[in-house]
């Protein structure tokens, strides 16, 4: 289980502000377009719409803080962006409550160490009658 002190819940956007985010995306024609890169988006089923400060790092779902992208910016902003800096975060966090793991090298004893084996060279004799019989 991964450990996120940022907190559990997320907020999504609501339906005004996508409304509205929708609206400033489209051009005089209606064709919406990503924010990013321009490319035309497929009506409603291929936006996404964004944080731009991420919600985990405590981005609110205004208007202001929403962008429309298509998969692909979406993507790379998520994977370049967004998830390097929650992590950098969860870091800092970490670090401020004191719960990063030890990195001292366990001290003990170890396991004993026994004398080694050089049987496996010598013939094995099992026993049998025909063997006792020659004893």
């Amino acid at each position: 289980m991964i450990v996120n002190l940022r907190g559990l819940s997320r907020t999504e956007f609501p339906q005004s502000v996508r409304k509205a985010a929708f609206r400033r995306c489209c051009d005089a024609s209606g064709q919406p377009h990503c924010e990013t890169c321009g490319c035309e988006l497929n009506g409603r089923s291929g936006t996404i719409y964004e944080h731009v400060t991420p919600d985990g790092l405590q981005g609110e779902p205004t208007l202001e803080n929403c962008r429309v992208h298509c998969k692909t910016c979406a993507d790379v902003k998520t994977f370049t962006e967004d998830n390097p800096r929650m992590q950098k975060a969860d870091r800092v966090l970490k670090h401020t409550f004191n719960l990063e793991r030890s990195k001292q090298k366990i001290r003990s004893r170890g396991f004993a160490k026994f004398a080694a084996q050089r049987t496996a060279t010598r013939p094995i004799r099992k026993w049998s009658p025909a063997i006792e019989a020659e004893q």
